[in-house]
């Protein structure tokens, strides 16, 4: 588990709870500035690997006004108790989800998630058995997320984390976007068995036989200049699932929510209220 600091806490907004689940306490954010909080979808995000919900903070802040946002630790992440055993993105993280969204009641819903979230929001809907969300985003996701695809690549995402903020040092221009996104990656290299335990849960997770079954509406969205999942993996997704939009983020990495986040909120925006307007 890591502990935050109150400067890194003060990263979110909402409420910072916790809910049982097999014996262990898992954190979420709950943020909803509605004025009518009858109105929205609620917006229910999954981090990927290694990481937290700090990842999900600039969509909190811009969606809180208009939507429930809910963003969970995954278990032995950011706040949140570990939970004994190896990960898996099926068995466990999915569940997790499920076990959340019970908790709080929620009924109307898009589900929303990053690379490994990717693979929990996949899995989710592929249980009829769970409550079942209006839509899905996929962010920077895979089907198939064998490791020895990944490994070469997830380097360059710290490399690029360093120089971004090397860049705001000597212009004195640090932003909110590049200080989560440092924080995000201090994390993982703090704790490296858990991005281990995470990836090891990736190289198990392969779904693409199953993605025909997938009827849920889905928007990818996806870095242009990814070089953790290639681009072209995300139109390949997009094509094998029923009813799915591909958008990609120009001059977007691998976190695009952080590196281009007025792009990915708009987009996001668009596919919520769509989803919103075909509910009603």
């Amino acid at each position: 588990m890591t502990t935050f600091t109150d400067g890194e806490a003060s990263l979110g907004c909402g409420s910072m709870p916790f809910f049982g689940y097999h014996g262990s306490e898992l954190h979420y954010v709950d943020a909803d500035r509605r004025k009518d909080k009858r109105k929205g979808l609620a917006l229910v995000f999954v981090h990927g690997a290694g990481s937290s919900h700090i990842v999900w903070t600039l969509q909190k802040h811009e969606f809180c006004w208009t939507n429930r946002v809910v963003a969970p630790d995954l278990s032995g992440h950011g706040a949140s108790d570990n939970i004994e055993g190896e990960a898996t993105i099926d068995g466990g993280y999915t569940h997790e989800i499920a076990a959340l969204v019970d908790y709080l009641k929620i009924r109307h819903f898009v589900l929303i998630g990053h690379s490994m979230g990717g693979g929990v929001v996949m899995s989710y809907v592929l249980h009829p058995e769970f409550r079942q969300p209006r839509g899905i985003v996929l962010v920077g996701a895979s089907a198939d997320l064998e490791l020895a695809k990944l490994i070469p690549r997830l380097a360059f995402e710290t490399i690029e984390t360093e120089l971004l903020m090397l860049k705001s040092r000597l212009t004195g221009d640090v932003s909110e976007a590049f200080a989560i996104k440092r924080l995000d990656e201090q994390i993982k290299r703090e704790n490296p068995q858990l991005l281990l335990r995470d990836l090891r849960a990736c190289d198990r997770f392969d779904i693409s036989g199953k993605l025909g079954s997938i009827e849920t509406p889905c928007l990818v969205i996806h870095g242009q200049e990814d070089h953790v999942i290639e681009p072209g993996l995300a139109r390949m997704l997009a094509e094998q699932l029923p009813r799915a939009d591909v958008a990609f983020v120009r001059g977007a990495d691998h976190i695009p929510m952080l590196e281009k986040p007025d792009e990915f909120n708009r987009l996001l925006a668009k596919f919520v209220r769509w989803a919103e307007a075909s509910a009603s």
